[in-house]
Parts: structure tokens; C-alpha cells; sequence
């Protein structure tokens, strides 16, 4: 009998997931950040947890406020997370001010933190800057020599790699300034192809100079709200599920193809994706 006089309950089988951690700023909205961030782990088979940057408020048409969180909370998140569920892969994401980076790498390196992917939200699509250049200087110095992979867009490639705005257009430009990345900062790149080259074909590079080359499905769908969060979560997810970097790139673009796939309509903007595609 239990202490309150019912009956015992039903044996659970004990069990356990590997966990990820995402470092990200809030989407009010659902469709990036820390929420996309959770939902791409959930739906890839591990136990997803959050250390947040900032809030912000936004919806699919755009951001109207953000507000970011002292340094000092920041750390207390991440030690939190590593004093009783220590991650297995990290997934780092837009983080605008330097001090905050800084907090960052210095709460990671304390812990060791492993299978690091960083996406680095720096430069819109359009080429406008989202980070300020002290920020982008401590993103570089401090994150690249943590990270496992990093997962940056065409744009943001160009800026880290020092070429002019529209200077990378081919699969040739991709694997070079990919490879310039990898050589320099001593880890892993996956340049995103994008619509300036190849609608979603991308390249990862390793120090070494390997490369390889991962076909993506065309879809033909404008609600990509959130893309870049779920494919650098999802690379996480995989890495904590014990693949090898090729596999896990490869599995994160198969899931999200499959989110985008699934046609999912929400917002007067450019819209989220359906993260739980596979259950529908």
C-alpha cells in the first residue's frame, strides 16, 4: 500500500535519453530559437534543455523588442544544466552582445562542453549586419576554438572568411571559403547553400580539407522561419545520438526537408515550419 492507503502504483521501467543543450535567444512566436530549438530535439529522439540569451518579441512579420538577459543569469542557466544533466552536444545560437559570449565560452570551457555546433547568426540573407563588429570579433575568437562545426550562411561565410557582400555564387566559392574557415579556425564548416547558389545543396568542410557535398530537396515553400536553428538543433540531436559528423548533417537535412516538406501554414509572414512532421 501506498502512504495515503491506495493502492501501489504501476512499475515504471526506468530509462534514459541523451541530453542537448541549446544556448539561443526566446521566439515569442514559436518558430526560431530556444521554442524551435526544443521541438527539434524532442521530435529527433533526445531530451532537449535551454539556457536562454535573450527575449525577444517577434511573430512571422518581424522582431519589435529584445531584451537580453544579465551575464550572470546566463551562467547560473548553463551551470544549473551541467551540475545535474550534463549535456552530451551543444547547440549554440544568436547571442548579440560580446559580454555575453564571453559568459559563453567561459561556462562551456569550466565544463567541458562537447559536440559543440555553433550557428552563427551574423548577417541576414539581404546582408544585413544582426550583430555588431565586437560581438562578431568574440564570437570568432572565443566560439570557433569550442566549437565542433560551425553552421554558417552564405553571407555570414563571406564576413568570417573577410570577401565582399555577393562574392561567393558558385559550389566552387562555397568549398573554398569553406575551407579557408575550417583551415583558420581549426574545426569543422558546413556552408548552407541557400538561393544565391543552390537552393539547399551544402558543403561541409574539416580542417583536414575534406569536403562533403549534401544534396538537399527543392522545396518550394516560403514559410522558412526558423531554418537555421533547426538544422544546426538537429546536427546536436544526431551528434548526442552518437553519429559521426557526415551522418548527422545528413540526418538534421533529412528532418528538416521533412518540416518543410510538410507545408505548414501559419502567420501573415514568412512562417514556421511543422516540427513534428513525422507524427502527422
Amino acid at each position: 500500500m501506498s502512504a495515503d492507503g491506495r493502492g501501489a502504483g504501476r512499475a515504471v521501467r526506468r530509462t534514459t535519453l541523451p541530453a542537448v543543450l541549446a544556448v539561443a535567444g526566446s521566439d515569442s512566436s514559436g518558430g526560431a530559437g530556444i521554442q524551435a530549438d526544443l521541438k527539434t530535439m524532442l521530435a529527433n529522439g533526445v531530451f532537449g534543455m535551454s539556457a536562454i540569451t535573450s527575449l525577444t518579441a517577434q511573430n512571422t512579420i518581424g522582431v519589435t523588442q529584445v531584451e537580453d538577459v544579465c551575464p550572470d543569469m546566463l551562467a547560473a542557466q548553463i551551470d544549473a544544466v551541467f551540475a545535474d544533466i550534463p549535456p552530451v552536444a551543444v547547440k549554440i545560437g544568436m547571442t548579440s552582445q560580446a559580454g555575453l559570449i564571453r559568459v559563453i565560452a567561459d561556462r562551456l570551457s569550466a565544463h567541458g562542453a562537447r559536440n559543440v555546433v555553433l550557428d552563427p547568426v551574423m548577417v541576414a540573407t539581404s546582408g544585413a549586419r544582426l550583430i555588431d563588429e565586437r560581438a562578431v570579433s568574440a564570437l570568432v575568437s572565443l566560439l570557433f576554438p569550442l566549437a565542433d562545426v560551425v553552421t554558417p550562411n552564405i553571407p555570414e561565410t563571406e564576413t568570417l572568411a573577410g570577401l565582399p557582400f555577393g562574392s561567393i555564387t558558385s559550389r566552387e566559392d562555397m568549398e573554398k571559403a569553406g575551407t579557408t574557415l575550417a583551415e583558420r579556425h581549426g574545426c569543422a564548416v558546413l556552408v548552407k547553400g541557400g538561393h544565391r547558389v543552390s537552393d539547399a545543396d551544402d558543403v561541409l568542410v574539416h580542417p583536414d580539407g575534406r569536403a562533403t557535398w549534401f544534396h538537399g530537396e527543392r522545396i518550394d515553400n516560403p514559410n522558412t522561419h526558423g531554418t537555421g536553428c533547426t538544422l544546426s538543433s538537429a546536427i546536436a540531436s544526431h551528434l548526442a545520438l552518437g553519429e559521426n559528423m557526415e551522418d548527422a548533417v545528413r540526418s538534421a537535412k533529412r528532418y528538416l526537408s521533412g518540416a518543410l516538406g510538410a507545408g505548414l501554414d501559419l502567420g501573415r509572414g514568412s512562417g514556421p515550419m511543422d516540427h513534428a512532421w513525422a507524427w502527422r
